[in-house]
């Protein structure tokens, strides 16, 4: 299978080896299930990690390990990941919301929280920043989805993304793709494009701009990559405070993993 950037990072996640188990792993409990949580360093700065769609903690093990043991990490993976457990049911953002509420609430109980997501994970770091504004110091968004990028796409090219769609979910596991289909299903719905209030908190976003010599995709194509640089510039605008970059591939903290550290401490030297 070819390596290239694939919306939501559905591509990486089918071929992601299993990830690396850190020291301090710690269960956190859903009632029906348990999430497979790690802990590294003991700072006075928390960081937590969200990773990208299919994807689970060691996704972040490179850029853990460049924060070091002066920030206090978090990483863990979602419902039906990694050592993740699951009640059966497929999980809807609102669902995924809840569990890193959980997870935050168990590993940094009163303490406000950097929060990290990649794709799909900086999706939901939006989400949660935008809901939940009092628990956060700070955002970092790698290569992020946006809530309103399948409306952007589709109004650009709809014959091209449903063709993506469907060569997508033949590549996945059919669990995956059944994840893939309830994530699209809310994208596509009537207002998921609306702009949303931003909080009042330091960002930093890092922007894939790296074209595919053979696009698999529209997002890999120039037009596709245009659009998702616009979507991530209105991101921005919507914050008062903070730095976006144009850096090169969309997994960021595997290609370029000090690029992510160093935006997670441009963030946290704001906190200083």
């Amino acid at each position: 299978m070819k390596s290239s950037r694939v919306t939501l990072c559905v591509l990486a996640a089918v071929m992601a080896a299993a990830g690396t188990v850190h020291a301090g792993e710690i269960q956190v409990d859903r009632g029906a299930y348990a999430l497979q949580a790690e802990e590294t360093g003991a700072g006075p700065i928390t960081v937590v990690f969200e990773s990208g769609f299919g994807q689970g903690a060691g996704a972040w093990k490179e850029v853990v390990a460049g924060l070091g043991r002066d920030y206090h990490s978090i990483t863990y993976a979602r419902a039906g990941l990694g050592k993740s457990g699951s009640d059966g049911h497929l999980k809807r953002i609102d669902a995924h919301l809840a569990d890193l509420t959980a997870v935050i609430d168990t590993l940094a109980p009163g303490r406000r929280v950097v929060l990290v997501g990649h794709s799909y994970g900086g999706l939901l770091a939006t989400e949660f920043a935008r809901r939940h504004p009092e628990r956060l110091q700070g955002l970092v968004l790698v290569d992020p989805a946006t809530m309103g990028q399948r409306h952007a796409f589709r109004q650009a090219d709809s014959a091209r993304v449903q063709a993506d769609d469907a060569q997508l979910r033949a590549m996945q596991p059919p669990a995956m793709a059944a994840d893939y289909a309830v994530l699209t299903e809310q994208l596509d719905a009537p207002g998921a494009q609306t702009p949303r209030t931003m909080p009042d908190v330091p960002v930093a976003l890092l922007t894939a701009t790296k074209l595919a010599a053979e696009p698999l995709f529209f997002e890999e194509t120039a037009a596709g990559k245009a659009l998702w640089k616009a979507q991530h510039a209105l991101l921005f605008s919507g914050f008062t405070r903070g730095l976006h970059r144009y850096l090169a591939g969309h997994t960021l903290q595997r290609e370029d993993p000090a690029a992510v550290v160093a935006a997670i401490q441009s963030v946290s030297d704001t906190l200083k």
